[in-house]
């Protein structure tokens, strides 16, 4: 049988070549030919245009469009049968009795408490003067009561001059003169006072406020305050953190379960054709400490340089090749569930019945992940509960990628979701073996938002310098809210005390950890839950 003649290109079809082939066609009488390689190419124009409309509606949307798996089915245009499930509606029998209707609307709690930490302003509202006088005997009424009522409020901040009053003194007897020396500052004999300056670090990087948008809010105060100088500022604040971040780092590459992702950021360099480039910042997590560390390149010499020597390290990641290496030099590569999913998720929202399937078995799989949260399962009783449960859901998902790969288009939406799927399917298991491995990578990508949410605001960074400067403040801010501590309190105690001469030999002191073990009022979890003793533990309340 003769191959099928390609008429043009589909991506981009040249008139004139169509045009002179038709024309040698029909002046041959290969009709049927013709026929057959027209419909070839109007249909994989459809496809590609299908495919185009489809990425342009990803693009385009609002925000990120939710992968569950009762959304999914309701976000589907029509209830095609046997795609959706339908809840059972409840039978005039089951109708909730007025009793129990009565005892719902008893459970809500009302207003809860204000935080008993917080200080209590008096606010007296009384009685109008022409309420006091009693309109029965015309006596003066006295106060007997108040009742209280408390509201939560605010105190504006505002901007204020210190003015600084450095003593001099003399001897009586003699010439001799004292003066008292000017007290350390983040800037030496800066314009701006270091709570100032913090406060700036605070917004732009915890806040997402860009420094510019900050001098704005100086000025309606009145207050002139140029980019350049809060940004020099800012930098020089940054810079006296930067030995905290590194003791981070090396307590985030110390022994234990790895993960990383990465996402670009755009760095602004004079020295490039077009005055900016893209670099990496990837973020890593073990246990309560995150690291963001900057590469300009995001290729595997960048994950190397995090590493070290140690390679031989159990990393989880998505399914991206810069990390496989890893896996060559002894080391292993968890992979992500969520991703593997995602592909059959883009599927199912075009309509493809068959990729729904998938998806609710993977829905089983979460289900077990939440089950174990939900009993406070340890490593062990994971990894037992898994073994019970998930690995009967994972042999039938195989059995069912299986099934369809036989039968489905590689190159169709579902086709690469499979194909995802079976090339990370050993990595994909690795979460049955340990109980600490987490089914996806998720928490890393939540550290990512972090820096995302940011960067759609204050939009870059200028040079490599300043973006080292980022990862640095970033990782300590994430490694605060890991171990529930205040960042912004966090950073007022840690700035004060490196300015003011904090030992080097005592700089582990510092990390969030045991700056938490010694101020417990730097704590914003639960306070049942602080790791520190009783007795210290109302400090946090």
């Amino acid at each position: 049988m003769a191959s099928r003649e390609t008429v043009s290109s589909a991506f981009a079809p040249d008139l004139d070549e169509i045009r002179a082939w038709l024309q040698k066609m029909i002046a041959t009488l290969r009709f049927v030919e013709m026929v057959t390689a027209i419909v070839a190419l109007i249909g994989r124009m459809r496809d590609l245009n299908t495919d185009l409309v489809a990425q342009l509606a990803h693009l385009r949307r609002a925000r990120p469009r939710s992968e569950s798996l009762d959304r999914l089915e309701r976000q589907l245009m029509l209830p095609l049968d046997g795609l959706i499930v339908p809840h059972a509606a409840k039978s005039k029998d089951q109708a909730p009795s007025d009793d129990e209707k009565k005892k719902r609307r008893g459970r809500h709690p009302g207003r809860g408490a204000p935080p008993a930490h917080l200080p209590r302003v008096p606010v007296f509202n009384r009685v109008p003067p022409e309420l006091r006088i009693c309109p029965n005997c015309g006596a003066m009424m006295t106060t007997v009561s108040h009742s209280s009522c408390f509201i939560l409020n605010v105190v504006p901040a505002r901007v204020v001059v210190e003015e600084r009053l450095d003593e001099t003194i003399a001897c009586p007897n003699d010439d001799t003169i004292v003066s008292a020396s000017p007290p350390p500052q983040i800037v030496e004999r800066g314009k701006l006072a270091d709570t100032l300056i913090v406060e700036a670090v605070c917004d732009k990087f915890i806040e997402h406020q860009p420094l510019e948008r900050q001098c704005t809010r100086f000025a309606r105060a009145g207050v002139d305050v140029a980019p350049p100088t809060l940004g020099r500022s800012v930098a020089a604040a940054i810079d006296l953190l930067a030995p905290v971040a590194r003791l981070i780092e090396e307590q985030t590459r110390a022994p234990g379960l790895l993960g990383t992702d990465a996402t670009g950021l755009p760095v602004l360099d004079p020295s490039t054709p077009e005055g900016i480039r893209s670099g990496t910042i990837w973020a890593w997590t073990n246990a309560r400490w995150v690291t963001f560390f900057y590469s300009p390149t995001g290729d595997s010499e960048s994950v190397k340089r995090f590493l070290g020597h140690d390679l031989a390290r159990t990393v989880q990641c998505d399914g991206t090749s810069i990390t496989s290496f890893l896996e060559r030099t002894g080391g292993k590569r968890p992979g992500c569930w969520a991703h593997g999913r995602r592909r059959l998720v883009e599927a199912a929202r075009a309509g493809d019945r068959i990729a729904l399937e998938g998806v609710r078995i993977i829905a089983r799989l979460f289900a077990v992940e939440r089950e174990s949260t939900s009993a406070g399962d340890n490593a062990e009783q994971r990894r037992d509960r898994r073994q019970r449960l998930s690995r009967p859901i994972l042999d039938e998902l195989r059995s069912w990628i299986d099934l369809q790969r036989s039968i489905v288009p590689p190159k169709t939406p579902l086709g690469k979701g499979l194909g995802y799927l079976v090339r990370q399917w050993r990595r994909l298991l690795l979460f049955l073996e340990d109980g600490n491995i987490e089914a996806t990578n998720n928490r890393r990508e939540r550290e990512l938002r972090r820096l995302v949410l940011g960067r759609r605001n204050w939009l870059f960074t200028w040079l490599d310098e300043g973006a080292e400067r980022t990862g640095d403040i970033l990782s300590i801010i994430a490694t605060c809210i890991a171990h529930d501590v205040n960042p912004r309190a966090y950073l007022h105690r840690v700035v004060h005390s490196i300015v003011h001469g904090w030992p080097q030999a005592k700089l582990r002191d510092l990390l969030p950890d045991r700056m938490l073990a010694a101020y417990p009022e730097l704590y914003v979890g639960d306070p049942d839950a602080l790791p520190i003793p009783t007795a210290t533990r109302a400090l946090a309340r």
